[in-house]
């Protein structure tokens, strides 16, 4: 079954006993696994833009944020962010390096029985001194300063406004390249984490050596979620 999950029913002895869903339909179960990601409770920032959202625009889980503290659970907030994507199209490899991925493709679980081929390559580029003085000069309008953004942030993968204020001694941060996949025109650009407004993360990448005319599919965004 698919479904939105919005209420998980307990029995007297307080042990689940059912779920049901944004539809009112309930579905018995012996027991339930809370596997939310970064949805439950989800508000994705864009600058000035703040919404209810999931990842990527899928739809935010809301109501199942109430049953879990009627439960009795204890619940944190919690923020992390992405990078903008780019077409492909409109990006100068040429003025980067290149990332080949490994020749002998080791498989994530013992039961892989043919190790898939490496086809895909990413690239390595990184920001100056000029993506550094836009951020700077726009800190004012990132949700990260301005308090918007009141959840904790993981450790490993930090904003590059974060960057540019915690480091202001490193002249560049290295940013790669990476294809979203086998079939479509889209790139990631992992380490560009962002939640500034469209427009200045338009002219951040512009500044990046190779990506001076990247057209921007997707802005970057922060998501808070509990």
């Amino acid at each position: 079954k698919q479904g939105e999950v919005t209420e998980i029913l307990t029995g007297e002895d307080g042990a689940v006993r059912a779920v049901r869903t944004v539809t009112g339909a309930t579905y018995e179960v012996r027991a339930a696994i809370v596997a939310t990601g970064t949805y439950l409770g989800g508000r994705t920032i864009v600058g000035e833009v703040s919404r209810d959202s999931g990842p990527d625009g899928m739809a935010a889980s809301l109501p199942l944020t109430g049953c879990l503290k009627q439960l009795g659970l204890s619940l944190r907030r919690f923020k992390t962010g992405t990078p903008p994507r780019v077409n492909r199209r409109s990006v100068d490899f040429s003025k980067m390096e290149l990332q080949e991925g490994d020749t002998e493709v080791e498989p994530f679980s013992f039961s892989t029985e043919k190790a898939p081929e490496n086809r895909a390559v990413c690239y390595l580029t990184y920001t100056n001194e000029r993506t550094h003085a836009v951020i700077r000069r726009n800190l004012d309008r990132s949700p990260l300063y301005d308090g918007t953004i009141e959840g904790v942030g993981p450790r490993y993968c930090p904003s590059i406004e974060t960057k540019i204020v915690g480091f202001p001694d490193k002249p560049r941060h290295q940013l790669f390249v990476e294809p979203m996949g086998l079939n479509t025109e889209e790139l990631y650009i992992q380490g560009f984490s962002s939640s500034l407004p469209e427009q200045v993360q338009v002219e951040m990448l512009h500044t990046i050596p190779g990506l001076e005319h990247a057209e921007m599919t997707r802005a970057a965004y922060a998501i808070e979620y509990d």
